[in-house]
């Protein structure tokens, strides 16, 4: 049983964080930050986009030694 490969065609990908509040690419729709499961519902209902990834992301402060983390989403189509 062959698969198809669930990456193919996509020709444009975005990024959302829960770091990170921003405007959709395509609408005045608030992205990320608090908005995150609204924002990854957002691109797929709205735009058709797929999700590609969901996971953590760890930013390391090398001046302080200080860390933070957040979870992000890649959606693509």
């Amino acid at each position: 049983m062959t698969q198809e490969n669930y990456y193919k065609g996509i020709k444009h990908v975005v990024h959302i964080s829960t770091d990170v509040t921003k405007g959709c690419e395509h609408c005045s729709f608030l992205i990320g930050g608090e908005n995150f499961s609204e924002s990854i519902n957002h691109y797929i209902e709205q735009h058709g986009y797929k999700l590609l990834h969901v996971g953590t992301e760890t930013i390391h402060n090398q001046t302080d030694g200080s860390s933070w983390h957040m979870t992000i989403a890649i959606l693509g189509k």
